[in-house]
């Protein structure tokens, strides 16, 4: 088997395999490998946290007149590995990092023959990405781990087929029992306010002989705090139970999963309501096992749930006033977006001069056109503000305070200013789930009569 990785030093440089030019051409096995996350490990390695083995072969070609550019070559893996199962990444010296490549598996080709017994082709095209004066690596990684054989690697070169025989090169050959390899993913949507929980898991054979009676169970922790909606589970032979408080799981029987054969499970747990604003991961442990195999794999998500409080107060010094709209964090609400719709409403009889609009965007209602500062405003009139893309801090708050001087009053009686936060929504309603603001509208009055009174005096 392939051994579990462990940090690797490339100085002084060592290869497990240099097999030596064909037509200017070599394959190399170097000793150390770099994996996607940027580990340099030993190779061939086996990762049992990802549930992964990683095969990294190197392939030079020199700058000879002679030397032909490589136009394709196969690579023999263990035949019962399935096409869902491996990804390849293909590196070429100088050009940055790691690119995901396409490939095919097949147990004979047409430029190459069969392979080996027990093998089948893994083959790639060059399709002219590089040509001659190179060092190419090739990372493959596989689900599951594997034994280690040697077995001769073909290069078609121009017309050549050139083979690299030498005995040293370390390929996944197939596990003689069968093996349970389990890989998970799991992700959450939010839409319409509700979050969903995704889950996606592959239980494969990697081994080379059939798994009867595989059990499956796995346990998702979630919090007393989430209501849960109906849970759907497919295969829908197995069982869900969520009578335990905080937990849900799913269990059953698999049944048989032949050689490479892979059996999807998916799961989606919608979320109805949530009771606490904060933020919220959710954890889960799948297990598949069989006679003398078992495999475990861990992921978790995380979203967040938003409650905030909003305040509207005024000020009064003498001709001039305020109006300020305190918006703040409720409990462990995490930082937010949010956008804002206030409006001002100016009443008959009354002309003032706006002197700041404190961050907020004024445009009158009407025909949306901007409203300018220390310019008469006469009423009726209603003014909208606005303001897109507010930051409330977690455990904090944010202040927005319009100011205005009355200029003249016509009235016989009272008459009010008014001012009144109609909406506050998430600016990335997709993103975090939103509580609510208290009960909207909330509003704050100014009566003018001879004198100006506020109603909600700011403390």
């Amino acid at each position: 088997m392939a051994d579990q990785v462990q940090p690797c030093s490339c100085t002084s440089y060592t290869n497990i395999c240099c097999c030596g030019a064909q037509n200017g051409i070599s394959v190399v096995q170097p000793q150390c490998q770099t994996l996607s996350d940027g580990r340099v490990v030993n190779n061939p390695a086996y990762d049992p946290l990802l549930t992964k083995s990683f095969w990294t072969y190197k392939f030079i070609t020199d700058c000879n007149k002679d030397t032909r550019s490589i136009s394709n070559f196969v690579i023999p893996i263990c035949q019962s590995i399935s096409s869902q199962s491996v990804e390849v990444f293909e590196k070429i010296d100088g050009c940055g990092q790691f690119q995901s490549i396409n490939f095919t598996l097949s147990l004979t080709d047409p430029n190459f023959g069969n392979a080996p017994s027990g093998f089948q082709w893994l083959k790639i095209e060059v399709s002219e990405r590089y040509q001659k004066g190179v060092s190419v690596e090739y990372r493959i990684e596989l689900v599951g781990n594997f034994p280690t054989d040697t077995q001769p690697i073909k290069i078609k070169a121009a017309n050549n087929i050139l083979t690299f025989d030498c005995d040293c090169l370390l390929l996944p050959k197939c596990n003689d029992q069968g093996v349970l390899s389990v890989i998970k993913t799991c992700n959450h949507t939010i839409t319409n306010n509700q979050v969903t929980l995704n889950y996606t898991v592959n239980v494969t054979n990697t081994g080379n002989a059939a798994l009867n009676n595989v059990q499956y169970l796995d346990t998702v922790f979630i919090s007393s705090a989430l209501v849960l909606g109906t849970i759907t589970v497919n295969p829908s032979t197995l069982s869900i139970n969520t009578t335990v408080l905080g937990e849900v799981i799913i269990s059953g029987n698999l049944g048989t999963i032949s050689p490479g054969d892979t059996i999807p499970v998916t799961y989606t747990i919608p979320i109805t309501s949530i009771t606490v604003p904060r933020t919220y991961t959710v954890n889960n442990t799948v297990r598949a096992s069989a006679t003398g195999t078992e495999s475990t794999d861990t992921c978790s998500t995380e979203f967040s749930a938003v409650e905030l409080g909003v305040v509207k107060c005024c000020n009064i010094n003498e001709n001039s006033a305020s109006f300020t709209v305190t918006i703040s964090s409720i409990d462990l609400s995490p930082n937010t977006t949010v956008n804002v719709i206030d409006n001002f409403f100016i009443p008959s009889g009354i002309t003032l001069q706006f002197n700041d609009f404190g961050g907020f965007t004024a445009k009158f209602t009407s025909s949306e056109e901007s409203v300018p500062l220390s310019t008469n405003i006469v009423g009726p009139i209603n003014i909208t503000l606005s303001d897109n893309n507010l930051q409330i801090p977690a455990g904090g708050s944010i202040n927005r305070t319009v100011r205005f001087t009355v200029i003249s009053s016509s009235l016989f009686g009272t008459a009010t200013i008014e001012n009144t936060v109609n909406s506050i929504v998430l600016s990335e309603p997709n993103s975090q789930v939103f509580l609510g603001a208290g009960h909207l509208p909330v509003k704050s009055d100014i009566d003018i009569t001879l004198n100006l009174t506020c109603r909600q005096p700011c403390s």
